[in-house]
């Protein structure tokens, strides 16, 4: 597909959207003054500026001033399939599509974001040209781009700051959106594929609710008088407009989330993909962490999100999880565990490394990818036999970590046939390994 194949497929919904949705104004000042204990009878949380509902679809208000309020106000109980291409964030002079993604035109060496016109609904592309040969990237109006490799910075006259990251199929999605007032996270399945919600500054999220024929409903929570508060608008015919506000029990998570996460939710393709490494590289006993999850039974021992996360400075930071597997022989991490590779590598190390216990195995083919280096730190009983098309190389080479008891093996893919890289070498060449089975 080339740029402007490309270019058309975003901005498609876009136009559709253009058609059907009158776009919100900025600023939050409810209409209807009332406190999430009225919620049960009154959901109209929308501003007497903003366009109201009628026959063309939903309107919407994203709340930036009333913490007490959920983050998203919508003037109706049942919203309308499609509603995610109509869901736009403002920012100075334009409407930002959450949804959509950043597209990078190789022929003009110019970057494109769709948007919508935040004086009318008439889509828009913003183009950015590079200013001399600096990173950066500039609109007419000022609005500048700073390219950082695998994140890219946009920042509007206003001040506002979108961080797109790259996920894993090469688009360039928003993670992060910065105002005066807060900030908003965008989470993702961890493949970057689908959006999975929004949580702000003030911990109010927003969650979408996906089934066979895309988002079936739209979770919100937030707080007030330290109470906490859940609710669901449903999408389509399936639609419960008599659905009540519920009080939402507090419920300690296992692992703490910090807000500037990447990946927030282990959803069900997470949880599918770590079973299916166990399954490659453990006994019938192990369990995975390949996603930047790691097993909750490891939760005391490791309460700290250690995935990847943006800093302060807008930078990615890579999490010890990030671009690596953990293997463990039980979901405690205390257990034993055989420990397999793929059967297909065509040379080896002849014995684990002094340093990590490391060995490293070169594949013409590994599962999705050709020429990969797979590097197994911390392997215990070294031997190699096939079983399969599995070779048993021996078992899983703990201690380590936190405590004494805690076992495991740290597997990670490599681009080309690179031996053991150096520890500054490995974070070019790491391939995520979600991406090769």
């Amino acid at each position: 597909m080339n740029f402007n194949q490309r270019l058309r497929h975003h901005l498609f919904g876009l136009m559709c959207a253009a058609l059907v949705l009158a776009f919100p104004t900025r600023g939050v000042t409810p209409e209807h003054s009332t406190t999430a204990k009225d919620c049960s009878t009154r959901t109209e949380w929308m501003d007497s500026s903003a366009a109201g509902s009628d026959s063309r679809g939903p309107a919407y208000k994203w709340n930036l001033g009333e913490n007490g309020l959920p983050l998203l106000g919508l003037a109706q109980e049942s919203l309308q399939p499609g509603f995610d291409r109509l869901l736009t964030y403002p920012a100075d002079q334009f409407e930002f599509p959450i949804f959509r993604s950043l597209v990078f035109d190789g022929e003009q060496n110019r970057y494109v974001m769709p948007a919508s016109s935040g004086n009318s609904s008439s889509e828009i592309s913003i183009e950015f040209t590079r200013t001399g040969a600096t990173n950066t990237y500039t609109t007419a109006e000022g609005v500048a781009l700073i390219d950082k490799g695998s994140m890219k910075t946009i920042q509007t006259a206003d001040g506002t700051k979108f961080l797109f990251v790259q996920y894993p199929d090469g688009e360039f999605r928003c993670a992060t959106i910065r105002q005066k007032t807060g900030t908003l996270n965008l989470l993702y399945a961890a493949n970057g594929l689908t959006l999975r919600g929004a949580v702000d500054s003030n911990g109010r999220s927003l969650t979408f609710n996906y089934g066979k024929e895309g988002i079936r409903s739209l979770t919100q929570t937030w707080m007030s008088n330290l109470e906490g508060f859940t609710k669901t608008w449903s999408i389509g015919d399936d639609a419960d407009p008599g659905s009540p506000v519920r009080f939402a029990h507090a419920v300690r998570p296992k692992k703490f989330l910090p807000a500037n996460a990447v990946v927030h939710e282990y959803t069900a393709e997470m949880i599918a993909s770590d079973k299916l490494l166990a399954q490659i590289f453990g006994g019938p006993n192990a369990v995975a962490g390949g996603n930047g999850f790691e097993p909750s039974g490891l939760a005391a021992s490791y309460p700290f999100y250690r995935g990847d996360v943006i800093g302060d400075d807008g930078r990615l930071r890579n999490g010890h999880l990030s671009h690596a597997i953990h293997l463990y022989g039980t979901p405690d991490g205390r257990g034993d565990s055989p420990l397999y590779i793929p059967a297909g590598f065509t040379s080896h190390s002849s014995e684990p490394s002094r340093t990590d216990a490391a060995m490293i195995f070169y594949y013409p083919r590994l599962g999705n990818l050709t020429d990969v280096t797979l590097a197994v730190f911390h392997v215990a009983d070294f031997q190699i036999v096939p079983e399969g098309n599995r070779v048993r190389i021996g078992k899983i080479g703990g201690p380590g970590g936190s405590s004494a008891l805690y076992k495991h093996s740290h597997i990670e893919f490599y681009r080309g046939n690179t031996g053991l890289p150096s520890a500054a070498a490995r974070a070019s060449l790491r391939i995520d390994p979600i991406t090769v089975f």
